[in-house]
This record gives C-alpha cells, sequence and structure tokens, in this order.
C-alpha cells in the first residue's frame, strides 16, 4: 500500500476532524473559511476512501495506531501527521463529543473509553476500562460481538448506521438508543490486528424516527 501524502493545510484539518470538531470550530482554529473547511474535508474524505466523518476518524485514529502501547504502535502517517497526533495521545480525545474506545486482545479489553462514550453507556469511564468487553457489557447484543471478533480476525473495518442499541446504566436501568457505529482494525509494527478502534455517535431524539 503506498504512503498516504497530505498537505501541511489538509493535515492539520485531518487531525482536527479527528478530535471531533465541526467544519465552523476548524475554520476558527485555522483561520480559513468555513467554506475552504468543507472543500478540505470533501478532498480527504476521497483520499481516505470513506463515506463520511466518522469514518475518517476511524481511518487516522488507526492508521496512527493511537491507543497501542508505543512499542508497537505503527505511525504510518509520517510525517504529514507526525506534529500532530501522536500515537499514544488519548488524551485529546477524553473529551471529543464523539465516541470514542480502544480494545485490545481478542477478549477486547478495553484500554480506553472516552467521556462521551461513557456517558451513551450511563456508567463512568473507570468502571469500563480494564473490563473485557463481557465483563464490560455482559448483556451485549451478540451482533456486535461477532462484528469485533470479524474485524479482530480478518482486519476489516466494520460500520453500520442507525444501530439500535441497549444499555445496562449504573443504576441498573436500561436505555434505548441509536447508534452510527464504526470498528477499525488497530496492527501493531509487523501488521498484525492486536486491538480495535471503536468509533460512534448517538442519533439525536428527532433522528430516531427517521
Amino acid at each position: 500500500m503506498a504512503p498516504l501524502t497530505l498537505t501541511k493545510r489538509q493535515g492539520d484539518v485531518v487531525a482536527l476532524v479527528a478530535r471531533g470538531l465541526a467544519n465552523k470550530q476548524i475554520a476558527g482554529e485555522l483561520g480559513i473559511s468555513e467554506r475552504a473547511v468543507k472543500g478540505h474535508v470533501s478532498d480527504l474524505l476521497r483520499k481516505f476512501d470513506t463515506p463520511n466523518r466518522a469514518g475518517l476518524i476511524a481511518s487516522v485514529m488507526a492508521a496512527r495506531g493511537l491507543g497501542l502501547p508505543a512499542d508497537v504502535a505503527r505511525p504510518d502517517m509520517e510525517p504529514a501527521l507526525g506534529a500532530v497526533l501522536s500515537p499514544t495521545d488519548l488524551a485529546g480525545y477524553r473529551d471529543s463529543p464523539v465516541m470514542v474506545a480502544v480494545t485490545l486482545g481478542p477478549k477486547h479489553r478495553y484500554v480506553f473509553v472516552n467521556t462521551m462514550s461513557a456517558i451513551v453507556a450511563g456508567r463512568s469511564a473507570d468502571s469500563l476500562e480494564g473490563k473485557t468487553l463481557h465483563e464490560a457489557y455482559p448483556d451485549i447484543d451478540p451482533t456486535y460481538e461477532a462484528a469485533l471478533d470479524q474485524v479482530y480476525a480478518t482486519g476489516e473495518p466494520w460500520a453500520m448506521s442507525r444501530a439500535p442499541a441497549r444499555f445496562t446504566q449504573e443504576d441498573g436501568s436500561a436505555r434505548d438508543t441509536l447508534l452510527h457505529l464504526m470498528f477499525a482494525p488497530l496492527r501493531d509494527r509487523q501488521r498484525t490486528v492486536v486491538g480495535i478502534l471503536h468509533i460512534g455517535s448517538e442519533l439525536e431524539p428527532d433522528e430516531h424516527a427517521g
């Protein structure tokens, strides 16, 4: 696979997209017009061969090896993103408006769960990090467990729009919602899949009937 090359401006834009910023926020950060940002995002979607921003975020983060141990992280996208996305720096995604989580190993042990993921689940991040998928979500829908197993086994990403999800919250109550979900493989230096990046967003209430 040929190395992905980005211009300096594309690198700036995609790094901010990957942190969950909207076009207007990106325009403010970079001192350019919102229209220019939209143009850059459209170009990036084509370059990364993905149909939406969630796919773009997942592609960038997975390619950078975010969440992997430093000794196995695979910084494919240097130098274009080397200065703006450190392979082990997940701190910048803790308060992202996008759901971000990372699991490692075949049992899918959570090593990172950001605030938005915890809010949607009705849990605290501390109650999820360090646990396997079954320990964190003993009543998980088999569809999603199978999807994670498939991504880990094949290295092929998986995505689903309007994915129904039920979360048992810390108080024991259940909450049903719809999510846009994407699971992307995380590979070590030998290109072996060692983990999975979870990207998601919850649909707004007025989108549920759409």
